[in-house]
């Protein structure tokens, strides 16, 4: 039988869905995925379709991540570098004292929702967009600093995405005529780890999604885009319709939209 053998991309993505840091045994895999699949198990969902095709959508992709995690490990592969983090080989020489090694780019930056071959415009956001060469998490104050692929460094808080729409949303961005690339803006990427974490952070999601449909809708007519305007445009209806949701069955759906957008964002890439 063929093994497929599993991307580097893929790897840093199933780490990620896991809220794992490499590098990571065996036991703390184990841990990971039972933790976050006793929240998402279909049995536990039953009494709600919603929540029932939305523990579904959730339970498949941590089954998935936990394979690919798994069949990492047993691979013996070095980790690929990855929430900022960098991955030191045996071979490596140890970095001198003084000058600590600088880590390596996060292909997909956790705290930022930025990943490597976004387009995005610097402070004061105007020109051409640039490309992100990934981003870099600073240990000692938090501080998230974006690469630009045509060199340099800059405060993430200084970046704005750029050519793109949200599928979740409706948030979007040009500039005019530039190709728009339909993926889960940053905030929403950022507020489906929230959500993941804390559920009772479900109404102010949901709210955050209203508002920014209504700011996706604004952008949309200046960069008079049709497309984008009606993306933002359901987008908002649909978070309006989420106000009758129960709890329980707002974080499902809130759930089920930012993990079929983050699924289908990752396999375009």
């Amino acid at each position: 039988m063929t093994v497929r053998t599993r991307s580097s991309r893929e790897c840093v993505r199933a780490l990620w869905l896991l809220g794992l840091t490499p590098p990571v045994t065996s036991d703390e895999l184990t841990a990971a995925w039972r933790a976050r699949i006793v929240q998402a198990h279909p049995d536990r969902h039953v009494s709600s379709d919603a929540r029932s095709e939305a523990a579904h959508v959730m339970t498949r992709a941590l089954n998935d991540a936990r394979a690919v995690v798994a069949e990492w490990i047993a691979s013996g592969q070095a980790w690929p570098s990855g929430n900022g983090a960098r991955v030191l080989r045996f071979d490596e020489p140890e970095p001198w004292p003084e000058r600590p090694a600088r880590p390596e780019p996060a292909p997909i930056c956790r705290f930022t929702g930025l990943r490597r071959g976004d387009r995005v415009n610097r402070w004061p956001y105007l020109g051409e967009p640039e490309l992100v060469a990934g981003t870099i998490r600073d240990p000692r104050d938090g501080q998230v600093w974006v690469d630009i692929a045509g060199g340099g460094s800059v405060r993430s808080e200084r970046v704005r995405l750029a050519a793109f729409g949200c599928p979740v949303c409706g948030l979007c961005a040009g500039p005019p005529d530039a190709p728009i690339s339909v993926r889960p803006c940053p905030q929403c990427l950022v507020d489906l780890r929230r959500l993941e974490a804390r559920p009772a952070e479900a109404a102010r999601v949901r709210s955050g999604i209203e508002a920014r449909s209504l700011a996706g809708r604004a952008v949309a007519a200046d960069l008079e885009d049709g497309d984008l305007m009606h993306r933002a445009e359901e987008r908002g209806r649909w978070a309006q319709q989420l106000k009758k949701a129960g709890q329980d069955d707002l974080q499902a759906a809130l759930l089920a939209a930012f993990t079929r957008a983050f699924e289908r964002w990752a396999e375009a890439s």
